[in-house]
């Protein structure tokens, strides 16, 4: 399976886990958001930038091409299975990923995304003895096109 991730590294030890909390876990624990398609990686990056101008989109991001491996446990929590107000209510999902975290059943956990419906999100636990197959197969510096920055600048 090939998931994408936007990041200024290239690299899946999921540090900013660690200082931050996410849609899908609690600060301090190390996790990697991947996703689906390129373009689903773009949108999940740019619902959370505050920008006044094309200029300011940083020019150390890159995107990286993730591959998991046949052999690596991936579990999912459908559509069906999160509450009718889980967008609104962080502290649901916050738990649901901490707890998958902590009880290490997977490498990998399928997600929905918050920012478009019927898509999806995959979350990589670092930490789990299936990691070392998860790995970055290219890491890219892609031009981004203007003509979508300019949305978030509208004013």
């Amino acid at each position: 399976m090939v998931l994408w991730r936007i990041s200024n590294y290239a690299d899946l030890r999921g540090i900013g886990g660690l200082r931050a909390p996410g849609r899908w876990h609690f600060a301090g624990q190390p996790i990697v958001y991947l996703t689906e398609h390129p373009a689903l990686a773009l949108l999940e990056i740019l619902v959370h930038m505050e920008i006044g101008s094309v200029g300011q989109l940083p020019d150390g991001y890159q995107l990286l091409r993730v591959d998991v491996g046949d052999d690596v446990p991936v579990a999912e929590i459908a559509d069906a299975d999160v509450p009718d107000d889980w967008r609104q209510n962080p502290d649901w999902s916050r738990g649901a990923g901490t707890e998958w975290l902590q009880t290490e059943t997977s490498a990998v956990l399928k997600v929905p995304s918050a920012v478009v419906p019927f898509a999806h999100n995959f979350l990589f636990n670092p930490a789990h003895p299936a990691a070392d197959s998860v790995r970055i197969v290219d890491a890219l510096h892609v031009k981004h096109d203007d003509r979508i920055l300019k949305l978030l600048t509208r004013g």
